[in-house]
């Protein structure tokens, strides 16, 4: 332990040496060797006298407190006081442990702050105070429709769908009985009368080739109806 060195601006006054010495020595907090201790202070302090640093005088009393402990350390114990014998390191022990546990304290409140800084907090919003003038709040039945319907197509497109997309095939041969069954009972429909509007649209289409097929082939005749429709009239029996 010869030669152990120390600088002053790493502490923050005599017990934060002491416990820095007391690290560095695994020295038992509870069971100060106060010979061992007391020596390496007073080494820091010559060093320190050595080197012409004014030295606070905290310092100096901590040391004259270390050589008082260690000077009754030395003393025989009187054989009548054993039962009352008080430890004269208690007193320092206490103030190490208590200024160890604020060291411990300070140095986790550090890490907060450390963490907090790292962190963007968003400013309190200011909201403005709107007037109440305690008027009754008129709505109505279509209001609450209007509200209760966009409230249903949000949740329709927040809900995920799976949509299957299917090509439906018609045949030749279903397209013709399509029209064969409509034009069962009437020789003539309009075209518009023709579908129902609910067959799919491959359907329709395929249903419109075969009647146009129907037509050259002279079984279907089709003339217009009005401007916007044509009548399709039956030609064979």
């Amino acid at each position: 332990m010869n030669g152990y060195k120390v600088q002053l601006d790493v502490f923050e006054g005599p017990l934060d040496l002491l416990l820095h010495l007391i690290k560095e020595l695994e020295i038992d907090i509870y069971d100060i060797p106060m010979k061992t201790l007391t020596r390496q202070y007073m080494e820091y302090i010559d060093e320190m006298k050595e080197l012409e640093i004014n030295v606070a005088s905290e310092y100096l009393v901590m040391a004259s407190e270390l050589l008082k402990i260690k000077s009754h350390m030395l003393l025989p114990e009187p054989p009548h006081l054993e039962e009352e014998y008080e430890d004269p390191r208690e007193s320092l022990m206490e103030q190490l442990i208590e200024y160890q546990n604020y060291k411990q304290y300070a140095e986790q409140l550090a890490e907060l702050k450390k963490q907090n800084e790292r962190i963007y907090i968003k400013a309190p919003h200011v909201f403005e105070e709107q007037a109440d003038d305690d008027a009754p709040l008129e709505v109505s039945l279509a209001d609450l429709m209007v509200a209760y319907q966009k409230v249903r197509d949000r949740i329709s497109i927040d809900r995920p769908r799976n949509i299957t997309v299917r090509r439906e095939s018609v045949s030749r041969e279903a397209a013709e009985s399509f029209l064969r069954q409509r034009f069962e009972e009437k020789r003539i429909l309009g075209l518009r009368d023709l579908f129902t509007f609910s067959e799919s649209k491959p359907k329709v289409v395929a249903v419109f080739i075969t009647l146009l097929d129907f037509v050259k082939d002279n079984q279907l005749a089709i003339r217009p109806r009005g401007h916007e429709d044509f009548e399709i009239e039956r030609l064979y029996d």
